[in-house]
């Protein structure tokens, strides 16, 4: 019996080492504890159950029953010992096993019965238990001293923290964020919105002050979003979170407004403010919280926790039990863009591309014309890649193949783009198409306002946390000369309250003016020192401005964006002609502009079965609702004088778009994303014709062998 204290330690040391990869996973994962509105309290209290009070329940159990089996102390220990083994090697030999349910379960099975085996008979596992206990105790200090943690657990600033202010107007307010918005795709030859690519920005343009020659401050989210909403400059050493940065946007007008508001990559808003994020019922947020605990845990160790009826976690970060697995019906809380909860999720893309949409409309919904003051913001990733959008909503591409093609992501954060021009036109194409469908939903967003009364007495502000840029052998987000105009560039529309006319302005603007001009407009005294200054008040035309890389870097934004602007819609009219409509909406080609959109019965067709095509997706491609088949993508065999031929690609016997020959990965293809127009509803038959650009325009149509 003497032996029961120590078995009754080593027990706790094992329980407390088997739960103790949930402090690897969540000390990245701050995000979890501000979805579930954790104070304090919560997350000490969540490391004593982890560390203490689970092991300690666990051993006391243990020791109990093996009390009656002391007489045959080895088989006992033997049979207590190999769970508490197995569950501390599952995670490790789930990697090994590469995933395999049975592999990992019997070879976490075979160790832990054998460790079990050698703890009876020797005394060497029991000293190593000994000396390994301390583990226990580091675990849960370097996790609560991870600095993402550390400022959730002991908090610099509290509610009383939270600025006091009182608002004379009653004006309501209304702020939509978007995200990787480049301004120059949106404009035309004049530098004025295209009005008919993009009328609903166009209608914006008319009825608001847009300050054409605005820049961000940032070319990242988190430190734009910060700046934007609290008006001074960023670094990296805090996290964004309420608990860092009280004085803000939300808790300035939380005061005497009411505040909706949905933030995608910040917790700014405090839960005792923003309306979204308040808990109806403690209890049940407490149940929600350690159930949330136990499916990441569940994630973590189980080889395949899908097949064991465990929720994915991999979108959000909060009640993933009560999810729904359907990826069409899933509506999500929160979205944000890169995830490191958890390791097994093919379909998270697509989750995310879901959410933007029901985020979008759940806020639309929002929006009413009860009288009151009220706030309501909205941060949403549009038209943030992955570009899959066509500009009427519906999606192509759902698994993702296109999203990095011709894009080098071991690069600088960001990645960077390959000098494939075709690739580069690929992308721009796609982007575009986005901020069409973006254009859609600005479209909504206007006739829903107007529709609640809200749009006239509103103040109404629309911008971008940075741009993108998408050019030949240049980064992505990351700054450099041939970048910054691209990156630095953003939309910028303030409507105040009962402004008709619009006004185009080239004021140097910055996203560091939001929050000051806001102010000026509500009649608010800031109670804290801002960088920027009210565009409402300011009449310079020179101004130094700086954008900051992911580093944190400073870089110098000319006065004068317009010669940027200039060039990105030269590049825009090169790679895709004048604009005709969505439906003509393609990768221009000179010599093939004459065949699109006509039969190929309009054409004689020679037969050239020297040249074979493989279409990736067959010659037969179904649409389905909601989805097309847009991308159409083949390999070619037999191509000489790759530059002196373009392929016509026909859908349903009428030619529709055209790709040059473009090297992919080391071989020859075509690649082109067509109009939606080209397709109908269920099945559509897609055929390659290809013409040679040295012969007479018109003359010459050849077929190749399809395979």
């Amino acid at each position: 019996m003497n032996n029961f204290p120590k078995i009754f330690f080593h027990i706790f040391v094992l329980a407390g080492l088997a739960l103790s990869p949930l402090y690897g996973v969540l000390s990245n994962e701050p995000n979890f504890f501000l979805a579930h509105n954790s104070e304090p309290v919560d997350i000490f209290l969540m490391i004593g159950m982890i560390s203490f009070v689970f092991p300690f329940v666990i051993a006391s159990l243990v020791s109990f029953i093996l009390y009656p089996f002391a007489k045959n102390k080895v088989l006992s220990e033997g049979i207590f010992m190999s769970p508490l083994a197995i569950i501390i090697l599952l995670p490790f030999v789930k990697i090994i096993a590469d995933e395999s349910v049975l592999g990992s379960i019997s070879g976490a099975l075979l160790i832990g019965l054998v460790f079990s085996f050698i703890y009876g008979k020797f005394t060497a596992p029991k000293y190593f238990l000994n000396y390994f206990s301390p583990a226990i105790l580091v675990f849960p200090v370097l996790f609560l001293f991870e600095p993402k943690i550390f400022v959730l657990a002991v908090p610099e600033y509290t509610e009383a923290d939270y600025p006091k202010v009182s608002i004379p107007s009653d004006t309501p307010v209304v702020f939509i964020l978007f995200d990787e918005f480049p301004l120059a795709p949106i404009l035309d030859e004049d530098l004025n919105i295209d009005m008919h690519a993009f009328p609903n920005f166009d209608r914006l343009s008319k009825i608001s002050n847009w300050y054409r020659n605005a820049s961000t401050n940032y070319a990242f989210t988190g430190p734009s979003i910060r700046s934007v909403l609290t008006g001074v400059w960023q670094d990296n050493s805090r996290f964004g979170t309420y608990k860092y940065f009280p004085n803000n946007l939300f808790t300035l007008l939380g005061n005497d407004y009411k505040v909706m508001a949905h933030e995608s990559a910040v917790r700014l808003c405090p839960p005792t403010i923003c309306l979204s994020q308040q808990e109806p019922d403690e209890v049940t947020s407490g149940e929600i919280f350690w159930k949330d605990v136990a499916a990441i845990y569940l994630n973590r160790i189980l080889p395949q926790p899908k097949s064991f009826n465990i929720p994915d976690v991999s979108q959000g970060y909060k009640n993933f039990w009560g999810r729904k697995n359907s990826i069409a019906s899933e509506k999500v809380s929160l979205v944000r863009k890169d995830f490191v909860i958890p390791f097994l999720a093919p379909e998270f893309k697509q989750r995310q591309i879901d959410g933007r949409e029901d985020i979008f409309e759940n806020f639309l919904e929002s929006l009413n014309s009860a009288a009151g003051k009220k706030f309501y913001f909205l941060h949403i990733l549009y038209p943030h890649n992955p570009y899959r959008f066509l500009t009427s909503g519906k999606k192509y591409d759902l698994v993702g193949e296109f999203d990095n093609i011709g894009m080098n992501e071991d690069l600088p954060k960001g990645g960077m783009w390959s000098k494939n021009i075709n690739l580069i036109s690929f992308q721009n194409q796609k982007l575009i198409n986005q901020l069409g469908y973006t254009d859609h939903l600005i479209g909504k967003l206007l006739d829903r306002l107007e529709e609640k009364n809200l749009l006239e007495p509103s103040l109404f502000i629309l911008a971008a946390d940075h741009g993108v840029s998408i050019k030949a052998g240049t980064f992505r987000r990351e700054i450099d000369v041939n970048s910054l105009g691209d990156i630095a560039s953003i939309p910028l529309f303030i409507k105040l309250p009962g402004q008709k006319e619009g006004r185009v302005s080239d004021l140097p603007a910055t996203l560091l003016d939001v929050l000051p001009t806001l102010a000026d407009v509500l009649g608010v005294e800031i109670p804290w020192e801002l960088e920027g200054k009210s565009l409402l008040n300011n009449s310079s035309g020179t101004r130094e401005r700086i954008i900051h890389d992911s580093m944190i870097r400073p870089f110098p934004v000319p006065n004068d964006l317009r010669e940027s602007l200039l060039d990105g819609v030269k590049r825009k009219r090169d790679l895709f002609g004048k604009f005709e409509g969505w439906d003509r909406f393609r990768l221009h080609d000179e010599d093939a502009h004459s065949f699109m959109d006509r039969p190929v019965a309009d054409f004689k067709v020679q037969p050239m079965e020297s040249i074979k095509v493989h279409l990736d997706s067959g010659s037969q491609v179904e649409t389905r609702p909601g989805v097309l088949p847009a991308i159409v993508k083949g390999k070619l065999v037999g191509i000489d004088d790759k530059d002196n031929w373009a392929f016509l690609i026909a859908v349903n016997n009428i030619f529709r778009a055209v790709s040059p020959v473009i090297n992919i990965e080391d071989s020859d293809n075509i690649l082109s994303l067509l109009p939606e127009i080209a397709f109908k509803k269920g099945t559509n038959e897609v055929d390659i014709y290809l013409i040679n650009k040295d012969s007479n325009k018109g003359d010459k149509v050849f077929k190749p062998l399809l395979n």
